[in-house]
């Protein structure tokens, strides 16, 4: 799914239309969508928002199972259009689209051909603004499999404890091998000898 796909389109419910998304509401911390922010008209400042539960298909138009317009408290807006600007204030361009999967923000596309990862967004007001480049690995996802191994309450992203972790339990290498780009390969069994 991508933001295009909810930008411009009206909301309807029960076949009745409501207003128009303008963009989307979203939670810095863990990228995950809270909210469509809406209008009565296409020109209009948002002025209500609808819990991203509420949607129930997505074609021509966003069709809602019930309208209830929520508050949501901490969250960041995203539409199209928005500047970006790297950590020392470099303009990196302007917002044409950005791609979810399973209701969380995974990047951002820009008008320069360039995309930038979700996990990458410092803050978010009439203007994004991204972090610093971390060192590789720092920020990435870890498989679930790998974080089970080494028994790391966090929330699932390389971290320096993470990362120190790892090390006291010897597993720094098995670790660093299942991030991208590189991949775990099972040896070759050696088979029987007849």
């Amino acid at each position: 799914m991508y933001l295009s796909d909810y930008v411009n389109k009206p909301i309807l419910v029960s076949k009745e239309q409501r207003g128009v998304c303008l963009g989307v509401g979203f939670s810095l911390k863990s990228q995950a969508l809270k909210c469509l922010l809406c209008a009565p008209a296409p020109q209009q400042a948002p002025t209500f928002a609808v819990s991203i539960s509420a949607v129930k298909c997505v074609t021509e138009h966003v069709a809602l199972h019930r309208l209830r317009t929520v508050l949501p408290t901490g969250f960041a807006r995203l539409t199209l259009g928005m500047p970006i600007y790297a950590h020392d204030g470099g303009y990196l361009g302007k917002i044409i689209d950005a791609e979810f999967a399973n209701n969380a923000l995974l990047r951002l596309f820009t008008d320069k051909n360039e995309c930038f990862p979700a996990t990458a967004i410092f803050a978010c007001n009439d203007a994004l603004i991204l972090r610093k480049n971390l060192p590789y690995p720092l920020g990435q996802r870890v498989p679930a499999p790998v974080l089970c191994q080494i028994n790391d309450k966090t929330d699932g992203l390389v971290t320096r404890p993470l990362l120190r972790t790892a090390i006291a339990k010897g597993a720094l290498i098995k670790l660093t091998l299942s991030l991208p780009p590189f991949r775990i390969v099972e040896p070759l069994k050696r088979p029987p000898n007849i």
